[in-house]
C-alpha cells in the first residue's frame, strides 16, 4: 500500500513504468523473425526468392524440392533445378499475364486427356472420379495414384501457359522480302583476296606477353551485367576413400573359395555344427544361393545367343565359362566389378525365341489409329465392350472371318490378322502387346490393350531355344571395420594437424603423406557438379553440408573441417577463400577473359611494329606469317584452312580494292588483308525461297535465348543460403 501511495503522489513514476513496459513490448514485435523491421532489413523470413517482386515462399520451395526428389541426383542439384524452374515459371506467369494469357482448367483436361491417349476431357474426369472415388474407399495404390494425378494436373498448367506464350512471342517472327535478298547478295558476291597469318600460339611463343588482374578487372567493369556472379568460394581438400585394403580383397576371395569344397562350420556360441556341401553338390541352388550369397537368386532362363551381347562387358574367362560349360558345373572365382562370384549352370528348359501371331484390333476415338481413320468413332468403353465379345466367340477356325469383319488394322486385314514372327525382346512392337506373346501359348487367344486399342491376339506359333539359368555366388570386397577405423584415424590425425595452417602448409602436408588432395574453385553454394570427381568411387552425399559450412558467415578462409559420408569416406575441407555476390573476381573469370584481352594485346603490338603503312611483305617479314590467296564472301566468311573468319570478311568487303589492312584479330590467329578485286552485287530476282531458312534460325535463336534474355532484364532475388540453411541448422 505504501509502495502505491508513493507512485499516486508521483505520476511521474506511474507514467514512466508504463512507457518502459510498452516499449520492451514494442521493440520484442519489431525485432521478432516477422516483424516489419526485420522485413524491411532482412526480407520476408518465409521467402527463399523474389522475382520481379512476385515471391518463392519456403513452403513451396521445399514442397517442389520433395516432389523433385531423384536417387541419381545430388541435393544441390535437386535445389537448383527445383529454383530454375520456380523462377522460370514465376517469370513466364508474369509476362503471359501481362499479355492477356492465361490456362483454364479445361485446357488441362484437354490436354492430358490427349496424352493419355483418350478420345476427349470427359473420359479423362470419369476415369480420374472413378480413382478418387477408390481413394476415398481406402483401395490400395489409389491414393496414391489420384495424388500423382493431381500433381500432374498443377504441374501441366505452367507449361501450357509457356507454350502459350512462345507460341505468341514466335508469332512475331517474319523475314522481309529485302532482308531475304540481301542475305542471298551475301552469299554470292565474293572478294579476291592476298591475305598474311600468324596463329595466336606462335606469337606467345616468340613474344612475353601478360595480361595482368587488373586488366582482367577492368574488362569484367566493361560488362558488368555478363560478368555479374553470385558469391563463391575456393576450397582445397584431402579425401580418404573408404576403399577395402588388398587384406580385404584377399579376405573376400578366401571366404568363396569355401564354396568350392566341403567345408564343416561350427558355431561356438550355440555348440552346432554345420555341413556345407560344395556348390557344385548343391541340391536345391536356389535355397544354397539364399543363404551363402550376398547377392539374390536370379530364375530367368537366358539363351547362349543373349549371353554373346553382353559378353564384352565380363572377364574373358567368365564369359567363356558361360558359353560352354555344361549343367552342373561351377566356374570361378570370377573378379567382377568389387565382387568375386562363383557360378553354377544350374538348369535349362526350352524358352520362347520368336513367337507368330495374328490379331484383330479394335481401335477407340483419340488412338493413333483413329487420327487417319475418321470413321472410327467408338469410345474407349465400346470399344472394350466389343472387343471383349469378340474374343469370347473366336477360335482357330473363326479368326480369320472375324479379322475380316472388325480388325481396324488395314495392314494386317490381308494377311488374316497375321502380323509374322516376333523376337521375345522386340523393341518394335507396343510392350503390352509383347508381353502378352511371351505369357501365352500355342492356339491361346486373348486380349490386351496398347495405344493403338484392344488386340484381340491369337498365337499361332513359337520358335523355342535351350534356356540356361545360373546360380551365382556373389562376395562383395568391402572395407573391413579394421579398414575403416584406420582410414578415420589418419583422416582425424591429418585434419588436427593442418587446424590453423595456411593453405601452402595444408597443401605441402598433403603431398608429404602422399593423400589425395585437390582444388574446387569459383564454387557457388549450390553448385551442380560433385566436388570430389564421382570416378574416384568418393561419396558425395556430403557437399551440400561442406558448402553449408563454407558459406556460413562462421566460417573464415583458413578455416579447416572434416566430414564423414555415409559410407565412411572422410573428407577434410580447407577453406581457402570467399568472394561476395557482384563482379566476378578475376581469378574466376581469367581462363575466360584472358585469351580475349591475349588478342587484343597481340594485335596491338603488331599494329604498332608495322606502322601506318602495313604491307602484307613486312607482316610476313617481321613477325613470320604465311601468304595466301583466297576467294571469300561475306555470307560464309570461309578461308580454306582457318574456318569462319568473319571479321577478316568484314576487312574484305569494307575496303577498296588494291588497299591493305591493319592487323585483324582473327579467331585462330593475326591476320593482314590486302583486297584485290570484289564482284558486283548481283541482281536478286527472287529470294523467297531464303525466308523459311531465315525464319527458322530466328525461331531457333529465340527458343535458346529469350528466356536468357527476361532473367538477365529481371530482378531476381535468391536468399535460399541465408533461409534454408538457417531452418536446417535450427
Amino acid at each position: 500500500m505504501a509502495i502505491l501511495g508513493e507512485i499516486r503522489k508521483q505520476t511521474w513514476l506511474l507514467i514512466v513504468v508504463i512507457g518502459v513496459a510498452m516499449l520492451a513490448f514494442l521493440a520484442g514485435d519489431l525485432f521478432s523473425q516477422n516483424s516489419v523491421l526485420k522485413r524491411v532489413f532482412s526480407g520476408d523470413p518465409n521467402e527463399v526468392g523474389n522475382v520481379d517482386g512476385e515471391s518463392i515462399t519456403i513452403a513451396e520451395f521445399l514442397n517442389a524440392q520433395q516432389m523433385t526428389s531423384n536417387p541419381n541426383m545430388s541435393q544441390n542439384q535437386i535445389s537448383q533445378q527445383v529454383w530454375n524452374t520456380l523462377v522460370s515459371q514465376k517469370l513466364i506467369k508474369a509476362h503471359a499475364e501481362k499479355a492477356g494469357l492465361e490456362v483454364s482448367d479445361d485446357e488441362v483436361w484437354s490436354f492430358l486427356a490427349k496424352q493419355y491417349g483418350m478420345a476427349d476431357a470427359q473420359e479423362l474426369k470419369t476415369q480420374v472420379g472413378q480413382l478418387k472415388g477408390q481413394a476415398e474407399q481406402g483401395v490400395q495404390g489409389a491414393g496414391q495414384a489420384y495424388q500423382n494425378f493431381l500433381n500432374t494436373f498443377e504441374n501441366a498448367k505452367p507449361n501450357l501457359l509457356r507454350q502459350k506464350y512462345m507460341d505468341l512471342i514466335t508469332m512475331g517472327i517474319a523475314t522481309t522480302k529485302k532482308e531475304a535478298e540481301f542475305q542471298q547478295v551475301g552469299n554470292i558476291q565474293s572478294a579476291n583476296i592476298d591475305y598474311a597469318f600468324v596463329s595466336y600460339e606462335d606469337l606467345k611463343k616468340k613474344y612475353d606477353v601478360k595480361v595482368t588482374d587488373d586488366e582482367i578487372n577492368a574488362y569484367v567493369k566493361r560488362f558488368p551485367k555478363y560478368f555479374q556472379s553470385e558469391a563463391t568460394v575456393d576450397l582445397s581438400y584431402v579425401y580418404f576413400s573408404a576403399q577395402p585394403s588388398k587384406e580385404d580383397e584377399d579376405a573376400a576371395l578366401n571366404e568363396i573359395k569355401k564354396y568350392l569344397t566341403q567345408t564343416i562350420s561350427h558355431d561356438k556360441v550355440n555348440n552346432v555344427t554345420d555341413t556345407i556341401p560344395a556348390f557344385a553338390n548343391a541340391k536345391n541352388d536356389s535355397v544354397y544361393v539364399s543363404k551363402y550369397s550376398d547377392g539374390q537368386f536370379m530364375s530367368q532362363f537366358i539363351t547362349r545367343k543373349e549371353i554373346e551381347q553382353f559378353s564384352s562387358q565380363l572377364p574373358k574367362e567368365y564369359a567363356d565359362f558361360l558359353l560352354n560349360a555344361p549343367v552342373g558345373q561351377v566356374g570361378g572365382p570370377f573378379k567382377v566389378g568389387n565382387t568375386y562370384q562363383l557360378v553354377k549352370i544350374s538348369k535349362t528348359k526350352e524358352i520362347s525365341d520368336s513367337i507368330n501371331s495374328s490379331h484383330i484390333l479394335i481401335s477407340y476415338k483419340g488412338t493413333e489409329v483413329a487420327a487417319t481413320n475418321p470413321s472410327i468413332t467408338r469410345t474407349r468403353e465400346q470399344a472394350k465392350a466389343l472387343a471383349d465379345s469378340i474374343a469370347a466367340k473366336a477360335n482357330a477356325s473363326n479368326f480369320a472371318s472375324l479379322v475380316s469383319q472388325y480388325s481396324d488394322d488395314q495392314g494386317s486385314k490381308a494377311k488374316n490378322g497375321n502380323i509374322g514372327w516376333t523376337a521375345k525382346d522386340s523393341r518394335n512392337i507396343a510392350a503390352e502387346y509383347l508381353q502378352f506373346l511371351n505369357t501365352h501359348k500355342t492356339g491361346e487367344i486373348g486380349v490386351t490393350e496398347s495405344k493403338f486399342g484392344f488386340h484381340i491376339i491369337k498365337i499361332d506359333g513359337v520358335k523355342t531355344q535351350t534356356g540356361y539359368q545360373f546360380a551365382n555366388i556373389v562376395k562383395e570386397i568391402k572395407a573391413s571395420q579394421k579398414t575403416s577405423d584406420k582410414n578415420f584415424s589418419d583422416a582425424r590425425k591429418f585434419a588436427q594437424e593442418v587446424q590453423g595452417k595456411s593453405l601452402k602448409e595444408f597443401a605441402a602436408l598433403a603431398q608429404k603423406y602422399g593423400f589425395n588432395y585437390n582444388t574446387a574453385d569459383n564454387v557457388t553454394r549450390y553448385y551442380m557438379m560433385p566436388l570430389v570427381d564421382p570416378n574416384t568411387g568418393f561419396s558425395n552425399d556430403k557437399d551440400n553440408d561442406i558448402l553449408r559450412w563454407a558459406f556460413s558467415k562462421d566460417t573464415k578462409p583458413g578455416d579447416t573441417f572434416l566430414f564423414t559420408t555415409g559410407n565412411e569416406d572422410q573428407i577434410i575441407v580447407h577453406l581457402v577463400s570467399k568472394a561476395s555476390k557482384g563482379l566476378a573476381t578475376a581469378k574466376a573469370v581469367r581462363n575466360e577473359v584472358e585469351p580475349i584481352i591475349m588478342k587484343e594485346k597481340l594485335t596491338k603490338l603488331i599494329n604498332e611494329k608495322l606502322g601506318g603503312k602495313p604491307t602484307i611483305e613486312s607482316f610476313v617479314s617481321q613477325f613470320g606469317a604465311t601468304k595466301a590467296n583466297s576467294g571469300i564472301t561475306f555470307g560464309a566468311a570461309m578461308l580454306m584452312n582457318h574456318g569462319a573468319e568473319p571479321k577478316v570478311a568484314g576487312a574484305a568487303f569494307g575496303l577498296k580494292p588494291g588497299t591493305t589492312s591493319k592487323a585483324i584479330a582473327g579467331n585462330m590467329g593475326v591476320y593482314v588483308v590486302k583486297v584485290n578485286s570484289v564482284t558486283d552485287a548481283p541482281k536478286i530476282e527472287d529470294a523467297t525461297f531464303l525466308i523459311d531458312q531465315l525464319n527458322n534460325t530466328a525461331l531457333q535463336n529465340i527458343n535458346q535465348r529469350f528466356l536468357q534474355s527476361l532473367l538477365d532484364a529481371t530482378d531476381i532475388k535468391d536468399t535460399r543460403a541465408e533461409k534454408l540453411d538457417r531452418l536446417q541448422m535450427q
